[in-house]
């Protein structure tokens, strides 16, 4: 953002993902601002907005890429995120030991070992039977709780699976190559399929699978 010779402001913003290199000058005689700029490579959407003051062109610019989102209280606290618990009752240990010591905590994380087999959208239901009622307790006591979800959604045909059933039949899953079909490739629960977000009906399942879950 910089000043423009008749006082009015005005903003450039380049959307590319390629690494890029940007040199921004002035000329202290006549004000002029110079911008250069090389890419690694790609096609870039730039967007050159003006205002009267910087405010307008923060404005304009948030009608790009849209408006930002206030950050709750709790997600700048202390989180506490630890791969290799092995069932509730260790969670409830950690809580515990944060109070007994009084310290700090905000939010609690569950990596990947609370799933059943490393499928999202599930718990395992021997080892962290109770993580429902686990999760009410810090609700009530005012923490937060956050489960990972991966990317990668376990390829199981024919099984009862319902995030990878109603994913296929939704068509969300990135292909092989055009008109092929789902790509597998292997994360955590081997065979796997990866959601395709540029599709329209992805968001609409993967939302939908977050509030069943």
């Amino acid at each position: 953002m910089a000043p423009a010779t008749d006082g009015t402001w005005y903003g450039v913003y380049t959307n590319l993902a390629h690494a890029q290199d940007w040199w921004v000058t002035n000329d202290n005689t006549t004000g002029i601002t110079n911008l250069t700029t090389i890419a690694t490579g790609g096609i870039a959407d730039i967007s050159i907005v003006f205002g009267a003051n910087p405010i307008e062109v923060t404005q304009e610019y948030h009608k790009i890429v849209g408006t930002p989102v206030l950050t709750p209280m709790w997600a700048l606290g202390w989180h506490q995120c630890k791969w290799g618990y092995k069932n509730t009752d260790e969670l409830k240990d950690v809580k515990d030991n944060y109070e007994e010591f009084n310290l700090p905590l905000d939010t609690i994380w569950s990596d990947i070992d609370y799933m059943d087999a490393y499928k999202d959208f599930t718990y395992d239901q021997e080892n962290y039977m109770d993580l429902p009622e686990f999760v009410k307790i810090l609700h009530a006591e005012n923490y937060q709780y956050i489960p990972i979800i991966d990317a990668g959604i376990a390829q199981r045909e024919g099984s009862n699976y319902t995030a990878y059933n109603s994913g296929k039949e939704m068509d969300v899953f990135i292909k092989a190559y055009e008109g092929g079909p789902d790509f597998t490739g292997e994360v955590w629960p081997v065979d796997a399929v990866f959601p395709n977000f540029f599709k329209e009906n992805t968001t609409k399942w993967w939302k939908e699978n977050l509030d069943n879950f």
